[in-house]
């Protein structure tokens, strides 16, 4: 069951469900396939599964593949993403990848419409929401390929529902959402504000009644990060599909 758009009529996107997505890639920590590189992309798309990435916007507005906010975990590089330029980011190497962040062109080209891809935007109360969600509108432009926005902040979904609602838009369901009753009624509002066209909930949350409804009503579900063989079967009961990192899904291969 599709919703029905005001600006684009009725809304269904089969594809949303009909593979597993590889967490960040299918990376594999202390290798050329780190998270949200290339190579983790290309083993991805190998192996017959959707790719969930996470991008930032840089201080000059090139919207890069990077997970934290900062540099300081995954590269000997220090400071935040967003003060920094993509130039400046360039010089450092993603863990033992032995290369630095890809752009979303990059990533884009690397996939070629082979399989969907699941741009999940990160953000902060600093982050200028306009600047990053144009620069990921920018970056879809002339890609054909199945691709969707999701976001934990609800801002970026009001972005992509005003100004570009052809693209499959999720938010991103956690804790602080679920945990208590102010957050829930909170979470109803944005529901209703941004009209996803799909929810990703944190797996230790599920099952839970708002998942339930959610998937009740025909609306697809799909949940993170699903690391072992009991998440996994927890999530085959209670999702549509599940994002997933090694040993879930593929074993240790």
């Amino acid at each position: 069951m599709g919703q029905i758009d005001k600006q684009t009529g009725p809304r269904s996107f089969p594809w949303l469900t009909t593979q597993d997505l590889a967490h960040r890639g299918l990376h594999k920590s202390g290798t050329v396939a780190e998270e949200n590189t290339l190579p983790a992309v290309e083993a991805a798309i190998e192996a017959g599964f959707g790719v969930e990435i996470d991008v930032r916007a840089t201080v000059d507005g090139i919207i890069v593949v990077f997970h934290d906010d900062t540099l300081d975990r995954m590269t000997d590089g220090k400071g935040a993403v967003h003060k920094l330029g993509f130039a400046q980011i360039q010089r450092h190497m993603v863990g033992q990848s032995g290369a630095p962040a890809p752009s979303l062109p990059d990533v884009l080209e690397a996939v070629d419409e082979r399989q969907p891809v699941f741009v999940e935007i990160k953000s902060s109360k600093e982050t200028d929401v306009q600047l990053v969600c144009a620069g990921v509108r920018h970056c879809f432009e002339g890609y054909g390929g199945p691709v969707a926005v999701m976001s934990f902040d609800p801002r970026v979904l009001v972005w992509f529902k005003r100004y570009m609602p052809k693209y499959a838009r999720g938010l991103v369901v956690g804790r602080e959402f679920l945990l208590s009753w102010r957050n829930r009624a909170s979470l109803s509002f944005w529901l209703k504000r941004t009209r996803p066209d799909f929810l990703a909930c944190d797996i230790n949350l599920l099952p839970n009644s708002l998942a339930a409804r959610w998937r009740k009503s025909g609306k697809p579900l799909l949940t993170w990060t699903v690391k072992d063989n009991e998440m996994e079967q927890i999530g085959r009961q209670h999702a549509d599909a599940l994002i997933f990192e090694r040993p879930a899904v593929v074993g240790d291969m």
